[in-house]
């Protein structure tokens, strides 16, 4: 939680705490070092991670806040003397870690002699830490818990060590190990405190007294584990586990590589490490579940929960301390999307460096050097320096509760982005480039993207049946390729089997916009498909739409090859459905072979097929289309 509280402080001493309004999204990175990880590293140069301008718009007893001059300005006009407010970002921190926050301040204008700085675990007016100091040479530390402040300075202190004056910038440092917290003024011990806490709160800012302009000129934070290794690695000064000899007879991987393996520890419980590729244990299981991508050890830890990233010889790239690691690979380089324990998203790369800040409400993977993200202002599209291409609240997305359930990326495909328009713009799909600009109108219930000719599968209302969807194929540039009208379509090879009349299982269905209440109709959806009586008609088309196989045939059925099909033509006998013939066809080189040869269906197959028999099979010869 975050906001600017209220206080009522007489010349530098506080007493009361009030109320709680706003909060705001700030940066973090992290460093390459395993040990330690930069959370915040932030000058407030630009505005590419969605803060507010400062707009020097004041009424009586209010505040304001945002970007100015290379500045984070925080101003608190009113008409009480010493009433304190606080402006707070809420960064992707874990409390198990040491932290380290740092802030390089400046005052700007106003009453010099009251104060300003840092708040830090800022979760409400109740539970707090402020470390602040005055223009006028003093500074002071000050903690509430449960409603209840408490000084650990006593009062106010005088200090030689604060420059003073308007517009000197001074810095203050906190460093939280444990339950400890030691304060920092321009890099000189000043007091140390043990400091325990409601509960431990990720969010930090600014707070200044009234009549006061203040601002950050930079902001920093760090945190750190002192853990180089995975937790298990079998090194010097380890013991392994007793239960697991080191390799007492060790068997090579079948890759010939480093492997995940796994020992099982009774009823429902299970431990994972690793192994070289002659069989010997690298790390001890463990883990509680753990797996390899892009040669790289995802592990998730036995407390908490928590996952963290390591080489494949047990080198902590990122620690234990994420709530969820999703892989994704761009440009030869590989790129891990991490939730902290906040819930805000970051990026972090292949070495431990965090490449996106902990600012986002939701990160993708990363395709064409982009990631598809959400934070305070909505849905949009930046690169990997932070920089909005596709402003984030130009377009929309499905329901949140689905973002944290099973999922397929969005990714960029040479240049362009499907995504779907704000609701006030129809809030359909559609296809954006990296301006922004929708190449492909957003008129569609959904579109997915194809490996040949930059073709799209679409979906879109049924004409005169608004709660169904029909499917067709459209070109790079909008352009229909196989009309909507069909309830199933699927590309197999450069062909497209298709089939026309409703799905009796309701897969071509529009969903509630209730996700929760969706999510339990798909169970009840794959139960009753299981019983639903197939009676479409299904075919082949080719890439351009025409007819490779008509569309009249009982199933279309899919083989291991993705260049082989499997026609199916049934008859009614006896009031029962019964197989008639089959066919295989292969899509590849364009013939059809014919398995029961006695009872050929020649309607099947296009006048246009040569004929030849090869020893009791006959092969139908299409050409190329």
């Amino acid at each position: 939680m975050s906001g600017y509280p209220e206080l009522t402080t007489l010349a530098f001493h506080i007493n009361k705490m009030k109320e709680i309004f706003f909060g705001i999204l700030v940066t973090i990175s992290m460093v390459a070092k395993a040990q330690k990880l930069e959370v915040v590293n932030y000058t407030f140069d630009d505005d590419r991670f969605g803060l507010t301008q400062f707009n020097n718009r004041m009424n009586t007893d209010s505040t304001d806040y945002g970007l100015q001059n290379g500045k984070y300005v925080y101003q608190v006009h009113n008409k009480k003397k010493g009433v304190t407010k606080w402006v707070t970002f809420s960064v992707g921190l874990s409390s198990s870690t040491s932290i380290g926050y740092k802030a390089s301040l400046t005052q700007l204008a106003g009453l010099q002699d009251y104060g300003y700085g840092m708040v830090l675990n800022a979760e409400n007016g109740n539970n707090y830490i402020m470390f602040g100091i005055s223009s006028s040479g003093y500074y002071m530390v000050n903690y509430g818990k449960a409603g209840i402040a408490t000084n650990v300075t006593k009062g106010w202190v005088k200090s030689s060590l604060i420059k003073t004056g308007l517009n000197a910038t001074n810095e203050i440092y906190v460093e939280k190990t444990g339950n400890t917290y030691q304060f920092f003024v321009n890099d000189v011990a000043v007091v140390s405190q043990q400091i325990s806490l409601a509960k431990f709160t990720p969010n930090v800012g600014l707070f200044a007294n009234s009549e006061m302009k203040v601002a950050f000129e930079q902001l920093q934070v760090h945190q750190w584990t002192g853990q180089a290794y995975s937790q298990g690695k079998i090194q010097p000064g380890y013991k392994p586990l007793t239960s697991l000899p080191v390799a007492a007879r060790p068997v090579p991987t079948q890759s010939k590589q480093t492997e995940v393996y796994s020992v099982n520890f009774g009823l429902y419980k299970s431990g994972y490490g690793l192994k070289d590729k002659d069989g010997f244990r690298l790390v001890d299981p463990v883990y509680r579940n753990g797996y390899i991508s892009e040669k790289f050890f995802i592990a998730e830890s036995d407390y908490g929960n928590l996952f963290g990233v390591y080489d494949l010889e047990g080198k902590v790239i990122i620690p234990p301390i994420m709530k969820a690691i999703k892989a994704s690979k761009s440009n030869g380089e590989v790129y891990f999307s991490c939730k902290s324990e906040s819930g805000f998203w970051g990026l972090i790369n292949q070495s431990g460096k965090t490449v996106l800040p902990f600012i986002y409400s939701y990160l993708d993977h990363v395709s064409e050097g982009h990631v598809y993200i959400k934070n305070s202002k909505g849905w949009g599209l930046v690169d990997l320096n932070g920089l909005p291409k596709i402003l984030p609240g130009t377009v929309d997305d499905k329901a949140e509760i689905e973002k944290v359930r099973y999922r397929f990326p969005v990714k960029l495909k040479d240049g362009r982005l499907i995504t779907k328009a704000k609701a006030g713009d129809g809030g359909k799909v559609g296809i954006m480039d990296l301006t922004g600009k929708w190449v492909i109108m957003p008129k569609y219930h959904s579109i997915n993207s194809l490996d040949t000719n930059q073709q799209y599968i679409a979906s879109a209302p049924k004409v005169g049946e608004t709660n169904r969807i029909v499917w067709g194929v459209i070109d790079k540039n909008g352009k229909e390729i196989i009309p909507f009208k069909y309830s199933s379509i699927s590309n197999q090879a450069k062909n497209y089997i298709v089939a026309e009349g409703n799905d009796p299982g309701g897969y071509d269905e529009i969903k509630s916009a209730d996700a929760e209440k969706d999510e339990e109709d798909e169970w009840d959806d794959l139960f009753e498909g299981f019983d639903a009586v197939e009676n479409r008609k299904w075919g082949v088309l080719t890439s351009n739409g025409a007819e490779l196989v008509p569309v009249k045939q009982s199933m279309v059925e899919i083989t291991n090859d993705k260049n082989v099909l499997i026609i199916n033509q049934n008859e009614i006998v006896g009031g029962k459905e019964k197989l008639k013939n089959s066919f295989l066809i292969r899509l590849k080189k364009q013939w059809l072979a014919w398995q029961h040869m006695m009872s050929l269906n020649t309607t099947l197959l296009s006048s246009r097929a040569g004929r030849k028999d090869l020893g009791g099979s006959c092969f139908l010869i299409f050409p190329e289309a």
